[in-house]
């Protein structure tokens, strides 16, 4: 409670100073006075605010028939917030101090309030109104209820204290103002022993340590909000969103009763909670949503949530422009992206259970793997694959391969607790190919089952291609695009779902293939390539002496994939959307898209040894020693909740469609690479956290310079894009302050860097000088927050951040699309760039996939909610 003595205070002490300043023209001492005064006020305040609350929490934990059933550190780590039996919260923080003459409170043996001010050598009683000694306990000796005390400054400047709600004060005898320092609490440590179930705190003296149980096996959690207080995150519903879900996980409620606001609906199932917020509003609304929960027990715990919802469609004007299909519009429509286009989580393993699928123990005995014995375990896995495809074994002819072959194999491959060797000396450069569908290799968790890969891969042309080393395992289609079954016969507009050709051989429900010219040779002709490359031309992409620019030689190369709707006649309706415009004298054609689906990988960390010293294309183990895990042509196929430790790539989604990989770390020693999306279609990545050590590197393409040792580098490469990545969505992923997106060449187009953080550095996105542009046409950076900026004055000119060098022989983009661009500060070439709009500042809506893909459905899945 803010006090008006104190303001009172700062009145009389300014009007003092204007006194001062018409009988003097010393003004900046004047002002410095002014500026001094109002931070001695502003200690006070803060004193006098952090006092009072820590008198109401310690009154609440000494009621006996009050339990702690909830506890959550606040956000500057000071204290925690504390839930009680009875529904109500209070806060209770450590001192932090303060430059004001505070005094010091504790309780004595007989639990009566003392305190010292920096003039006295002992404690002495808080003085009651008459004079009495003042019990801190909520109710004295003879059961009185007795009132929590309410410290302010009189407006003479002088502590006082109050037990009728600030009615009436009595004076302490002591000044507030004096220099000396004091606190803010009258507790001097609060501590949560998470282990033991306790919370404890000790007195501003030092000499008193109250502790606590804690029964936390009460509440509800509602994944994707903050529970903490003040610092819940508001829910915003954007105009026409039918509702939100969010998956929750409840514990002992006995009953929930719901107070929702007039017209909103509130429905609390058992593992989701959705709320609909009423129909229409002539203004932006903020209401409170509260969920009251009793235990078993006759607890009471309340759930609140803020909720907003706008009247209408605010924000950034490029996506205005694109709700409101404007011609000016210059967004893509990405919400397609990830496993089912972004609407439905991948299922859990009790739903796969309950759908047939078999659990193969790798630890059983029949196989035979034991975790953390310093020996391999690749054999009794083997053993699964074999049993899973029936005993089938079959082996490439370059002997470097141990293939496994099942369709259907509804099969989950679980490795308990523990570390498993999958690859060593002994087995190295020898990968393992996973060639099946409906299979999911799962852990105990990320932070529990780790598959180890202890020894390099070596590439077969280590000079030459120092990145092609044979990943540990894949998950993998053998078959790649056939013949085609049918030429695009009329043109079709960039975001139809419909195109004009006579197939054969597919039906409703059949993967197919877009492609320009054939799988080997795209469109060579110079007039289609300089219209791809517009405003630039093939030309002005600087290669070696002798060579040709790759788009010349192989022609412009597109690879979109898409899942068939319905077929009416020569009408072909996919489920989702092209991402690049057909005009049919280009010669685009339809191929079958073999492929294995609902390929699940999650629960379970994946480790390799990389060196402590990378070096970018320094050797083979440099850069591709350590992979230990691919898929190659998959659909709905997903890796979830999953840690990379020390590897020179995390993974590659190659050839593709809608794949999920989320909830993913990586760390330990830098590596090359993180996740990519390579010749891919609508590959969704979100939510990962790279935390790679490693030495910072030198500018440029060739082989790199160590300079400096740093946490938090990054992989060399970010999460991003490679080769004809169509549609990719990278989203809320943070990589480190020596890294950047990765844009690999040979003609990647359309990808999403959503609301992403870290490092943004020239020379991170990779691609031969042959193989540029590092990126085709509509590449969108939606709200990036830099934490690390470069600029390069062999490339930029004056000092603008350039996106096409027409001087060097890499570091060659597209025009791209750039909103909200925040943090460290970076000032672009306008004149190289599609869109740039509010650089400096955030936009709304934050993420441009979610508000994507709540236009589309009407709603957020609670699988993204969750994650934010």
């Amino acid at each position: 409670m803010k006090n008006r003595s104190i303001t009172y205070l700062l009145l009389f002490g300014i009007c003092s100073m204007l006194a001062i300043m018409q009988s003097c023209q010393k003004t900046d001492d004047l002002e410095a006075d002014i500026n001094s005064l109002k931070d001695r006020v502003a200690a006070l305040e803060k004193a006098t605010e952090g006092l009072n609350t820590s008198f109401a929490s310690l009154q609440a934990l000494m009621q006996k028939n009050k339990i702690i059933i909830g506890i959550t550190p606040t956000k500057d780590g000071l204290g925690y917030l504390l839930e009680l039996s009875d529904g109500t919260s209070i806060k209770v923080m450590e001192s932090e101090a303060v430059q004001a003459s505070v005094p010091e409170f504790s309780v004595d043996e007989e639990g009566y309030w003392i305190y010292k001010t920096s003039n006295d050598t002992d404690f002495k009683y808080l003085p009651g109104a008459d004079g009495e000694k003042i019990s801190a306990w909520p109710r004295d000796g003879e059961g009185n209820v007795v009132a929590t005390p309410l410290i302010s400054v009189s407006s003479s400047g002088y502590w006082q204290v109050s037990y009728d709600n600030g009615q009436t004060y009595t004076s302490l005898g002591t000044k507030a103002e004096g220099g000396s320092q004091g606190g803010t609490s009258i507790f001097s440590k609060v501590e949560y022993n998470e282990a033991n179930h306790t919370f404890s705190f000790t007195l501003a003296d030092g000499e008193k340590t109250y502790t606590f149980p804690v029964d936390d096996s009460f509440g509800l959690i509602i994944y994707g909000l903050n529970d903490a207080e003040s610092e819940q995150a508001v829910q915003v519903f954007a105009p026409n969103e039918s509702h939100k879900e969010y998956k929750v996980e409840q514990n002992d409620v006995q009953q929930a009763a719901i107070q929702a606001p007039k017209g909103w609906d509130v429905l609390l199932s058992e593992n989701l909670l959705t709320i609909t917020p009423q129909a229409t509003v002539v203004k932006d609304v903020e209401e409170t949503i509260k969920i009251v929960l009793t235990s078993s027990k006759n607890y009471i715990r309340i759930v609140s949530i803020e909720v907003k919802q706008l009247s209408n469609e605010t924000g950034a004007k490029a996506w205005q422009q694109f709700v409101n299909a404007d011609q000016q519009n210059v967004l893509l429509d990405f919400s397609y992206a990830g496993y089912k286009h972004g609407e439905i989580a991948p299922p859990e393993i009790e739903t796969l259970i309950a759908q047939g699928y078999k659990v193969y123990d790798v630890t059983d005995p029949q196989y035979g793997a034991i975790p953390n014995d310093g020996k391999s375990d690749r054999a009794a896995f083997m053993k699964v694959l074999e049993k899973i495809a029936r005993e089938t074994k079959q082996e490439d002819l370059n002997n470097m391969t141990d293939r496994y072959i099942k369709e259907n194999a509804k099969a989950i491959i679980y490795f308990p607790e523990g570390n498993y060797i999958l690859q060593d000396e002994d087995s190295k450069d020898r990968r393992i190919r996973i060639s099946m569908s409906d299979i999911v290799l799962k852990g105990a968790g990320r932070n529990k089952t780790t598959l180890e890969m202890t020894a390099a891969n070596n590439s077969p042309k280590p000079t030459e291609e120092m990145w092609n080393a044979p990943v540990m395992m894949e998950f993998k289609h053998n078959t790649g695009l056939g013949e085609s079954i049918g030429a695009i016969t009329e043109d079709a507009p960039i975001g139809s779902k419909t195109i004009t050709a006579s197939l054969t051989g597919v039906s409703a429900g059949s993967w197919v293939c877009l492609v320009l010219g054939t799988p080997k040779l795209g469109n060579t002709d110079n007039d289609v390539i300089n219209s791809e490359l517009s405003p630039y031309q093939w030309q002005d992409i600087k290669v070696q002496q002798g060579i040709t620019p790759n788009i010349k030689t192989n022609g412009i190369q597109i690879f979109e994939y898409h899942q068939i709707e319905k077929i009416s006649g020569n009408s072909i309706t996919f489920k989702e959307p092209i991402m690049h415009a057909i005009n049919k004298d280009w010669g685009w054609n339809v191929h079958k898209f073999a492929n294995y689906a609902n390929v699940g990988v999650e629960d379970l960390t994946f480790k390799g040894h990389a060196k402590e010293k990378f070096i970018h294309h320094g050797s083979d183990i440099d850069d591709g020693g350590f992979k230990l895990i691919d898929f190659v042509r998959l659909t709905n196929s997903w890796m979830r909740r999953v840690n990379f430790e020390s590897v020179s790539e995390a993974m590659s989604i190659t050839s593709s469609a809608n794949c999920s990989a989320y909830d993913i770390t990586i760390g330990g020693n830098r590596g090359h690479a993180s996740i990519r999306s390579q010749a891919s279609s609508r590959i969704f990545i979100g939510k990962v956290t790279e935390s790679s050590n490693g030495y910072t590197l030198r500018k440029g393409e060739g082989q790199s310079t160590l300079m400096e040792y740093k946490t938090n580098v990054g992989q060399y490469h970010a999460c991003g894009v490679s080769k004809q990545s169509m549609g990719a969505v990278i989203w809320n992923v943070k990589w480190g302050d020596d890294s950047c997106f990765e844009s690999h060449a040979t003609q990647p187009r359309a990808t999403l860097i959503d609301c992403c953080t870290g490092g943004f550095m020239h020379w991170r996105q990779g691609g031969d000088s042959a193989q540029m542009p590092n990126h085709m046409e509509n590449l969108t950076i939606w709200n990036f927050y830099a934490t690390n900026v470069q600029t390069d004055q062999d490339i930029d000119t004056e000092g603008k951040f350039t996106w096409w060098d027409s001087n060097g022989f890499w570091w060659k983009f597209m025009p791209p699309i750039i909103v909200g661009f925040h943090g460290s500060p970076l000032d672009f070439d306008a004149t190289q760039m599609k869109r740039l709009e509010s650089n400096g500042t955030a936009v709304e809506p934050y993420s441009l996939y979610e508000a994507q893909l709540r236009k589309r459905l009407g709603y957020v899945p609670s699988w993204l909610s969750s994650l934010k």
